[in-house]
């Protein structure tokens, strides 16, 4: 088998709770932050090739790492963040979505304004189809560049097959390699107003005092996570360090130095009490690496 540590800028035993927006989890047993698409590209069939587990992070704020950390190869994707605009605009997969927003305010390019705030990066949110009052990555994205393990290839919106927190690439498990955005043009004072209204709105609901993963839960037939577990009177509840957020009920916080293993503990815990008063069961937003 070929030497792992022969990949070019190659770490050892990082903290996972540092590229996490949760701030838990334990160390990754080898971690790289490639520069270049085609240097992911190739990193990932050498994984394959020599059968070394792997996983892609983005900006880390749907993700939660377990406290025993994860002995494979992490490849982070923070550093493939370039933004091209032209006729239409291009985005890498690691292009942080707050970043993104600042260069179209520059534009005035219209359409992403729902996603100031929220901390992931673009390749994450095509994947999830991230969204917010009332608009999604379904309606800006014309296509994507993705990448199967074997081979490069596009696919168009259509092809994409968006559906709520879902997509053909979660579901078929392909990598997001950049992103074709259709935007339209505007002033870029109304661009910005828009930005900053739904920046407003997030620090008014949600908890950006303390570390978290965003939503924890699905909504459930239309019917938004956190007023379930509102209706229940959980906000507050908590297990060691981990604290469904008293701002925003579908938000748990590490509140005081909580572990991994303190936060699935209280997802698991908020789960059973819905299903127990509500006959509801809840589905993770979130993903969980163990």
């Amino acid at each position: 088998m070929e030497n792992i540590l022969d990949i070019k800028n190659i770490q050892t035993n990082v903290p996972l709770s540092n590229y996490t927006t949760m701030r838990v989890g334990g160390m990754a047993h080898f971690f790289v932050q490639p520069t270049k698409i085609k240097y992911m590209v190739k990193i990932i069939k050498f994984c394959l090739k020599n059968k070394i587990k792997y996983y892609i992070l983005g900006n880390g704020s749907n993700v939660i790492f377990s406290d025993k950390g994860f002995d494979g190869l992490v490849i982070c994707t923070k550093k493939l963040n370039k933004i091209k605009i032209k006729k239409n605009v291009t985005a890498e997969c690691g292009c942080n979505l707050y970043a993104l927003n600042k260069k179209l305010i520059s534009y005035g390019l219209s359409g992403m304004e729902f996603s100031y705030g929220i901390p992931g990066s673009v390749g994450g949110a095509v994947c999830m189809n991230a969204g917010a009052y009332g608009d999604d990555m379904s309606k800006v994205v014309n296509k994507v560049l993705v990448f199967d393990g074997k081979k490069i290839f596009k696919l168009n919106n259509k092809e994409i097959d968006f559906s709520y927190r879902n997509s053909k690439i979660k579901k078929n498990n392909l990598i997001v390699l950049k992103a074709w955005l259709n935007l339209k043009q505007k002033n870029k004072l109304s661009v910005e107003e828009k930005c900053i209204e739904n920046f407003k709105k997030r620090r008014l609901t949600q908890p950006y005092e303390f570390p978290n993963s965003g939503s924890i839960f699905k909504k459930v037939e239309n019917i938004s996570a956190g007023k379930i577990i509102d209706d229940l009177n959980l906000k507050g509840l908590s297990f060691g360090g981990a604290q469904i957020s008293t701002l925003h009920a579908n938000f748990i916080v590490n509140a005081n130095n909580a572990t991994a293993t303190d936060v699935i503990k209280l997802i698991d815990t908020t789960k059973k009490i819905v299903k127990q008063e509500k006959g509801i069961d809840l589905e993770e937003e979130v993903i969980f690496i163990p």
